[in-house]
């Protein structure tokens, strides 16, 4: 008998446990839950903060569309922005393939999104850069880039020549060429001494009156990368950042190069170490 109630006090004991165990389990996943939602809803509150302190207004639509060949010079050149803009500050310069501004003037437009300008001069065939700054109405900070188009029946662009130079990135071995493509204009193309695992390549490219723009490259077929849209549109010096995406590896590869194209012959030159002159 004595044994039966020493049997039934330790069942009686074990399921005690084992119904506060499950409750302390339960516990604590609710805890767990609570805990997980107010880390999430912390980092959701400081990414919209972070976002919102670094707000910029970057183009959305363009009127001509970047790298556009146009059988006749544009009536109106025109820039619809991701985010309102605020009119003072916020402007647009229409460069030609000298770098010289063409006479233009502002135009009437709706909402707080778009900036528009018309030339006030013919245009004459050739490559033209728009040179856009724009000033976010949200917290007033400024953006500056570019983009071009062709009038055709001239020249697409004002490349003559070859140029190439390589710098380290990371552990890898960049070469950048600045050359002509088929129809004239530029062609900047990347060549990495190791492929293996290469998902994507972009150039971050930049002068200081014209702001940067973040390109991505598209495979050549034999090995290379390159930008084909006649970016490269006035002469005078351009910064290039190389930026190489791989496979299992956490930060991008970046190399730097500094080149010029000259306004006279149109030939490119580097003028970091190890850059080859025209050829």
């Amino acid at each position: 008998m004595r044994r039966r109630l020493v049997l039934v006090s330790r069942l009686i004991h074990e399921r005690q446990c084992s119904v506060f165990c499950n409750h302390l389990a339960l516990a604590r996943g609710q805890r767990g839950l609570r805990l997980a939602a107010i880390l999430g809803a912390t980092i959701l509150t400081l990414a919209i903060s972070a976002g919102s302190a670094l707000a910029h207004s970057y183009p959305q639509t363009t009127d001509p569309q970047s790298n556009a060949r146009l059988d006749s010079a544009p009536a109106h050149i025109g820039i619809t922005y991701d985010s309102n803009i605020a009119p003072s500050g916020s402007s647009m310069v229409l460069l030609d393939a000298t770098g010289g501004a063409v006479p233009t003037a502002a135009d009437p437009t709706n909402g707080n999104r778009q900036t528009s300008i018309h030339p006030t001069t013919d245009l004459a065939p050739g490559p033209y850069t728009v040179d856009w700054t724009s000033v976010s109405a949200d917290d007033g900070h400024s953006a500056q880039g570019f983009y071009t188009f062709v009038v055709n029946g001239g020249q697409a662009g004002i490349i003559a020549g070859q140029a190439q130079a390589q710098a380290q990135a990371a552990d890898l071995m960049a070469t950048l060429s600045v050359t002509a493509g088929a129809d004239g204009s530029s062609l900047l193309r990347v060549d990495l001494d190791n492929p293996t695992g290469v998902e994507r390549v972009r150039i971050r490219l930049s002068r200081p009156d014209l702001g940067e723009d973040l390109l991505t490259t598209a495979p050549t077929g034999d090995g290379g990368w390159a930008l084909s849209g006649n970016e490269v549109a006035v002469p005078g010096a351009w910064h290039a950042v190389v930026i190489v995406r791989r496979t299992n590896v956490v930060d991008d590869a970046q190399g730097s190069f500094d080149f010029t194209v000259d306004s006279l012959t149109g030939a490119p030159a580097f003028a970091s170490a190890g850059g080859a002159g025209p050829k």
